[in-house]
């Protein structure tokens, strides 16, 4: 598996730093990528959804996690490294179906095909964020992928889990939570 985490900003490049040696201790490859800053909210809908496409094409793991850079593994992450039987993990709410931090896929035709679709959904519908594209595909009953629902202690904020959940072991803890924004409004 790469974990792959991409930065647009030197405040962000410290974190990402943090996030590749905690991977490091777990024995996980990652790399950092620098995002150039493009304007327009066409360009910051389909971001994700574009550096998966291009990843997995380049890509010489089987497996991808995108992750923020705000974020640091604090314990191995056993399923998305020893479970096999699902193309796509994420963590979504069971209420709302509001997807939101890690996006870990297989590196298959099926997966690639599938990102391709999130990536011209983002773009036909710019106003919503790349997760709520991803949520609306998600719900769709015609997804043809397994798709495994990560629990909250991969998607791990802890100003918002801790008290819902007091004696879970994060796996995945997030800082600033840009990617875990619409849990955190819906939680508040």
């Amino acid at each position: 598996m790469l974990v792959a985490s991409i930065y647009d900003n030197a405040f962000f490049q410290q974190f990402a730093r943090r996030l590749k040696a905690s991977a490091k201790f777990f024995g996980i490859d990652c790399e950092l990528f620098k995002r150039t800053q493009s304007s327009g909210p066409r360009s910051k809908a389909r971001f994700r959804s574009e550096f998966i496409l291009t990843r997995l094409t380049e890509l010489r793991h089987p497996d991808l996690l995108l992750v923020d850079p705000d974020a640091v593994f604090t314990q191995r992450p056993a399923i998305l490294l020893d479970e096999r039987d699902f193309d796509l993990a994420v963590y979504y709410d069971q209420k709302t179906l509001a997807v939101s931090g890690p996006i870990f896929v297989r590196n298959n035709p099926r997966i690639r095909r599938w990102v391709q679709e999130w990536h011209l959904l983002s773009n036909a519908l710019p106003e919503r964020s790349e997760y709520e594209a991803l949520s609306t595909l998600l719900s769709q009953p015609k997804v043809s992928l397994s798709v495994r629902r990560l629990p909250v202690t991969y998607a791990w904020v802890e100003r918002v889990d801790r008290e819902r959940h007091p004696s879970a072991q994060p796996v995945i803890t997030h800082f600033q939570a840009d990617s875990i924004s619409t849990r955190v409004r819906l939680t508040v």
